[in-house]
Formats: C-alpha cells, structure tokens, sequence
C-alpha cells in the first residue's frame, strides 16, 4: 500500500494518574513517563466491535511496538455532544497528550475548536470533514495539525451486494444507522453490488427483492430488532447491518427468526470491521481497514523522529487534508487492500462464491474493467439514487 507520509515529533511529558472521564478511561499502560498517543470515542464504547475498538486497536499496536517510549490512553466523552466530546480531548491534552485519534463524523465540529485551541497537538482523525455540523454544516478548513482518513465506504458495500447475490441470496436487507453519507455509501454500494451481480449471473428482472431502511440511531434497540425481524419474516435471508452497535439488535432478530422458523437461513453482513466473530450467521462484512492504517499512519508519523523530543508537525502532503482510501489501495493477495470483504478462512461463510472468485473480481474492479458507480451518500432515499434498476426490486422504508 501506497503510505501517506506523517513526520511527526512529541514532547516528552511526565504523565499523570491513568484515569478518565468516567469509568471507561482506560490505558495499555501505567508507566508516567512516556509519551501519550490519545483516543477519544465517539457516542460508542471502546469495545464496540466496530469504529471505536478496531481505531483504539490501531493506536494499541502502535505504541506495542514502542512501548519502551510510549503509552496509549483513551477517553469516553459522558454524553453525545460536541461539548463533551472537547471536554475528553481537552482532558488528554492536559494529560500531556500530543497525538489525539478521533475516530468517527461526529468529531467534525469538535476538530474546529481543537485545531485553534491547541495548534501544538496533532489529530489523526478517521472519516471527518471540515463540516461544522452543529452550524448548518458551515464549512471550514482543516488546520495543518489535523489529517483525516476518509474511505469510499461504496466500494466495500458494492462488493458485499455483490457477494451476497453470487452466493445465491435472492432476499436481502439494509437495515443502517443514521443517514450520514458514511452509512449510505455502504448501503447505496450494496445495491449497485447486487445489481451487477444479478446482471452478471443472467437472473430474470426483479429477481433480487431487497428492504432499505435506517434506524437514526447507532445504537441497538428493540425497534432495530422488529423491523430486522419484519424484514425476515417476509422473505428476508440476509441484511446488510450499516451502524456500529446496532449489529447485535439485528443479529437477535436473526437468531429468533431461526429458531421460529427452526433453521439458519436468516444471515447477516457486518460492517466497519470483520464481524465474524460475533455469530455463525455473520456470512460476511464489508470493511474499512482502520486498525493497520491508523498504526500505519501514527507509525509514518514518527519516521526518523525521537519519540520524547521534538515538535509535532505533518507532513505537507497530509497536513489539512482529507487522504481518501479505496479499491485502488493495497494489494488483496497479501491482504493489505483498504476496503473490501475478509478473505480469512475463519470469516469466509459464502458457500456458492469462493475467495478466489472474489480475488478476481476485485482485481477486475481495480483494473478498470468493472466500475463501480460513483456515490457521495448525500441521498437517503436510494430509489431516487437509481432509477435505472433492473434485476433488483428496491423497497424504501422511511
């Protein structure tokens, strides 16, 4: 993979007591001398099995690898709000933190106060734009002390439609969270997926029936649960679950659904990270590789540089700059590529549709010859996204 190089130097600081926010702060280290590499989550925990735990992986292995020098440290913010989210980075830096990864949109305002209020802190920050979100989504512009990884959250959703139709799937679901452009990239990418998939395989018209809904919320809840299982019992094999902590609510709604119909036909696609641990029925999971880049990127960050003397500052390739990642980014066969679907023998549940396959589609699609469509996620509704659908029969629940 191409690396986007961060120089990056941090004072040597003595550290205080490992405590947080609240009761969830948490450390890899009590050493008080070292150098803080900072997280804070976003409205998640930091064992999410999503966004938070697979970015606080990355700054983990990171500081492993240098443990004689550094220290990993997170914060929970105590409620969702931008206040409280600067209230936890506010707390690292006055720990003596001089790197804060941020992982998550809802960071997008907080970075606009950070990044003035503390110019000699850097922020890795994970799927932000310079958007105030809390002022009508006013545009800004990102300082040279923050660099943010974006994903085409699409290509990953595109290729988990597609999987899921070769595999012989022919009901599908997209049950995500909010309606922010990151969720509906993933589920807009899973109906182009399917699509092509279906076209692919020569299947009649309307031959893919798929329900489309968000929940508003990144959370599990007994509502995400009766709609998942809505959508099972009326015909429903596999939902695309977009949205954190909300897997489990839909997972549930699998596990019922199959004991009522006393099989294990209803399945389920993860997101963000490799879901496959959590259940059986998770066949596959369309991901984003947040824990080696953003070791990557805090690893690039230091090249050439003492870890306790020094002045922070990014390289100007990356400074102020969104560093988008894709297909385009890595190399499947070693595993590096930055989105896509686990090739893992562990995680690979397709039956009907092997790795191999998949290897050669997806090197079909970064050669060229098969395009995905280009998606913002700016549109909810995904029927007004496609007009022109053919093979699958698109249901918008709103």
């Amino acid at each position: 993979m191409k690396k986007s190089m961060l120089l990056v130097a941090v004072a040597m600081l003595a550290g205080a007591g490992m405590t947080g926010c609240n009761p969830s702060a948490g450390s890899n280290s009590g050493d008080t001398e070292k150098t803080i590499i900072g997280l804070v989550t976003d409205v998640g925990s930091i064992n999410d099995h999503s966004f938070n735990e697979a970015c606080w992986k990355g700054v983990q292995e990171f500081v492993g690898n240098h443990s004689d020098s550094l220290t990993a440290k997170y914060k929970q913010p105590a409620n969702d709000s931008t206040n409280d989210r600067i209230s936890a980075v506010t707390s690292l830096v006055n720990d003596g933190a001089k790197v804060v990864v941020m992982p998550g949109y809802k960071f997008n305002s907080t970075i606009k106060s950070v990044q003035e209020t503390y110019p000699n802190v850097l922020f890795l920050t994970v799927d932000c734009d310079p958007s105030d979100d809390d002022n009508n989504y006013a545009a800004y512009e990102f300082k040279n002390n923050v660099t943010s990884i974006k994903y085409y959250e699409h290509h990953s959703g595109y290729f988990a439609g597609y999987a899921a139709v070769k595999d012989g799937y022919t009901g599908l679901g997209f049950v995500g969270g909010m309606a922010v452009p990151a969720v509906a990239k993933y589920g807009e990418g899973y109906v182009a997926g399917a699509e092509q998939a279906a076209k692919d395989m020569g299947l009649a018209d309307n031959a893919i029936k798929m329900n489309y809904w968000y929940s508003g919320s990144f959370t599990p809840s007994d509502a995400i649960k009766t709609k998942a299982t809505s959508f099972y019992s009326s015909g429903t094999e596999v939902i695309f679950s977009c949205g954190g902590g909300i897997y489990s609510s839909v997972l549930s709604a699998a596990v019922d659904a199959n004991t009522t119909l006393g099989s294990k036909d209803c399945k389920m696609i993860g997101v963000d990270v490799d879901q496959s641990t959590e259940s059986e029925l998770v066949i596959t999971s369309a991901f984003k590789k947040m824990q080696p880049l953003v070791n990557e990127y805090l690893e690039n960050a230091y090249t050439n540089i003492d870890y306790k003397t020094g002045t922070p500052v990014f390289a100007t390739d990356v400074a102020g700059k969104l560093i988008y990642k894709g297909v385009q980014d890595g190399d499947i066969d070693e595993g590096t590529n930055a989105v896509g679907l686990p090739t893992e023998t562990d995680s690979w549940r397709l039956t009907n549709w092997t790795v191999d396959e998949y290897k050669a589609f997806f090197k079909s699609v970064k050669a060229g010859t098969v395009v995905i469509p280009e998606i913002d996620g700016t549109t909810a509704d995904p029927t007004s996204v496609f007009t022109g659908l053919t093979k699958v029969k698109l249901t918008y629940v709103a």
